[in-house]
């Protein structure tokens, strides 16, 4: 059996395909070639597809490296972190409809934002004893991802680009520099990094379980 990857040969090149697809991203929004539609629309240059396949890419390597999960069904417990944040978001989203843009609907969404992270952390925080060497991995290229993120935020809003990097919220609320980056720092450090890990143990524990 071979002896399980370091964690940086692991994420190198999915760490790089990533950052080249976020690029790719922001120039496509700059030349009106994809959505800049706050929350991205589901745009197929996104990534948060990466996390499912790289995450599968990641279990079945460790797995084969007798790095796997300490828990039967690993996936099981992942979909059902996955569940409740996504309920979580989906009822705190529930009444921004329309296109307010004023303070009150942003403290909305701030707090569906910020119970969204705890419910999702609390998540990502449980992969650590479910399957500890994948959520690891997961954590460093859902950091190193995500960062590249905020940095595109924070050149987008300076050179006052209209990308969906600077939009939050289903109606698209745009702020200052301090409130955007904070904003962005929540959502992408401590949402969309705990989503990565729940994901990617979703996806390797099933592809860990088809193997077996």
């Amino acid at each position: 059996m071979p002896d399980a990857p370091s964690t940086f040969r692991l994420i190198l090149w999915p760490s790089v395909f990533t950052l080249a697809l976020s690029l790719t991203r922001l120039v496509a929004e700059r030349q009106g070639w994809s959505t800049t539609v706050s929350g991205g629309a589901g745009a197929p240059l996104g990534i948060t597809w990466c996390l499912f396949v790289f995450g599968a890419w990641f279990g079945w390597r460790l797995s084969r490296a007798n790095a796997g999960p300490r828990v039967a069904r690993p996936w099981l417990w992942a979909l059902l972190a996955l569940l409740a944040a996504g309920g979580t978001a989906a009822y705190g989203f529930r009444p921004l409809v329309g296109g307010d843009q004023s303070d009150a609907t942003f403290a909305l969404v701030r707090q569906a934002v910020l119970a969204t992270v705890v419910v999702t952390t609390l998540g990502a925080l449980a992969m650590f004893r479910v399957w500890p060497r994948l959520a690891w991995t997961m954590f460093v290229y859902g950091l190193i991802a995500r960062a590249t993120v905020v940095a595109i935020t924070w050149f987008a809003k300076s050179a006052g680009w209209n990308t969906h990097y600077t939009k939050f919220g289903p109606t698209g609320i745009e702020r200052g520099m301090g409130e955007t980056m904070l904003s962005a720092a929540v959502a992408q450090f401590g949402f969309w990094v705990p989503l990565t890990i729940l994901g990617g143990t979703l996806a390797g524990g099933l592809l860990a379980r088809r193997r077996a």
